[in-house]
């Protein structure tokens, strides 16, 4: 499985948990100039998801993004509420991270307000 076939089946191991939580999925991969959304959902406000799929566990888990990508994120998540009327300081960003064990096993951590 190449780079993009791994981020591919994590997003969707995350929509099906996000489904199973509750969250409305409003949109995915939403682009605005060259910043990405994976997901952007609705539960009790708006909530965007930055996904990242890990096939070793090598990383820490607060070092798969970097401050510079949090800040594109958050810009990406102004642009979207200003595109749609909706208020930024009422939405939250999350992250979460699939860490592929073998092909059967894969472990989920939802980080809350990013």
């Amino acid at each position: 499985m190449n780079k993009k076939n791994i981020g591919n089946w994590g997003e969707k191991i995350a929509r099906t948990y996000l489904k199973n939580k509750g969250y409305l999925i409003l949109e995915t991969n939403w682009r605005h100039h060259h910043k990405e959304l994976d997901i952007i959902t609705y539960k009790d406000g708006l909530v965007c998801f930055e996904i990242k799929t890990r096939t070793s566990n090598t990383e820490l888990p607060f070092t798969v993004l970097k401050v510079e990508q949090v800040s594109r994120l958050r810009s990406a998540l102004k642009a979207y509420c200003y595109l749609h009327y909706l208020k930024y300081t009422e939405s939250r960003l999350d992250l979460i991270v699939i860490t592929v064990k073998n092909q059967n096993t894969v472990l989920l951590k939802h980080y809350l307000d990013i």
